[in-house]
């Protein structure tokens, strides 16, 4: 994975910025993405109660299940937000728009969304080690520095993307929904740059959690770099999702 695949990327950049600039994801494509990036967090999103989410179907379903059709098109409104904004380039990957996809992702003011954590809690979904709280603000600014000097000129993007992403997860700014968060914010900055979302899939779960916990960002990178390789092997101009999407058997 090492020159055929930059040449790879910049070869899917380059098709990415001669059409439209932004990714306009399809139904079949926000169902393979809502399924994955929410087993990574051990949450089952079955891709028929996807698919009933993104129909508004909610009508067919028992009352007690239309909160989760609300979660469900919730998180498509994101994706869709997030590939909106790549679509401005480079500088939407900013401090503002990381808060407003743990905004989006938590609308009820009890959860705090966009609001950084408090405490440096013990029992979390995650268990690398993070910064104290009182540390968020400070390396917050040393990751949006650091993308600001080498964003542009990362000689492998997708391996920039897993270390800014390893750096995000350290930090672990916010309470509700960090790994999310920071898995939407990862693919804006690839997004925004021309370059495929890393949408990991849900059996790499464990290595993804280990790789987090690493003191170094290489596992992390390779994990990032299998995935989106997946992608840009099976890619054709007519099928660009067909390797997301076969994850989930949707192909």
């Amino acid at each position: 994975m090492g020159t055929e695949f930059i040449r790879a990327l910049e070869h899917h950049r380059a098709r990415a910025h001669s059409g439209p600039a932004r990714l306009h994801p399809t139904p079949r494509l926000l169902m393979s993405w809502i399924h994955h990036d929410n087993m990574l967090e051990g949450e089952m999103f079955a891709p028929q109660e996807i698919q009933q989410a993104l129909a508004g179907a909610d009508g067919e379903l028992d009352r007690y299940l239309h909160p989760l059709m609300d979660r469900i098109r919730r998180y498509a409104q994101t994706i869709n937000t997030v590939c909106g904004l790549a679509a401005e380039g480079p500088s939407a990957v900013n401090l503002d728009n990381l808060k407003l996809i743990n905004r989006m992702l938590n609308p009820d003011p009890a959860d705090r969304g966009g609001l950084y954590r408090q405490t440096s809690p013990v029992h979390r979904d995650y268990y690398q080690r993070i910064c104290p709280a009182d540390k968020v603000t400070y390396h917050l600014r040393k990751i949006f520095e650091q993308i600001e000097a080498e964003g542009d000129s990362a000689c492998d993007p997708v391996s920039f993307a897993a270390e800014i992403h390893h750096r995000l997860m350290g930090i672990y700014p916010f309470r509700k929904q960090p790994g999310t968060t920071a898995r939407l914010f990862t693919n804006l900055l690839l997004l925004s740059h021309g370059y495929p979302p890393a949408i990991i899939p849900s059996n790499l779960r464990s290595e993804y959690y280990e790789a987090l916990c690493c003191p170094e960002p290489a596992d992390l990178a390779r994990i990032f770099r299998v995935t989106v390789q997946g992608y840009l092997r099976e890619q054709t101009p007519r099928t660009s999702q067909r390797p997301v999407l076969a994850q989930v058997g949707l192909t």
